[in-house]
């Protein structure tokens, strides 16, 4: 495995991880504050409400990590 190779994975790893820390919280919080205090019942409406805030975040996330790699911050 070579060094660009390397940093690929280490970048990868940091983003799927990331990801996760950042994601589970965030849709349990969207779910209650759609399900119990808006009072939502169509699945389809809270599932399109969630994905989209959760790919705006994604977006942020990412761009943020990367960003930091390419000024070898990480």
């Amino acid at each position: 495995m070579n060094r660009t190779e390397k940093i690929a994975l280490r970048e990868s790893i940091i983003v799927v991880l990331m990801g996760a820390v950042i994601n589970f919280p965030l849709q349990t919080f969207l779910l209650w504050l759609t399900i119990d205090n808006w009072q939502w019942s169509n699945p389809l409406t809270i599932s399109m409400f969630v994905q989209m805030i959760i790919t705006v975040v994604a977006l942020l996330r990412v761009y943020a990590i990367r960003m930091r790699f390419q000024r070898g911050k990480f």
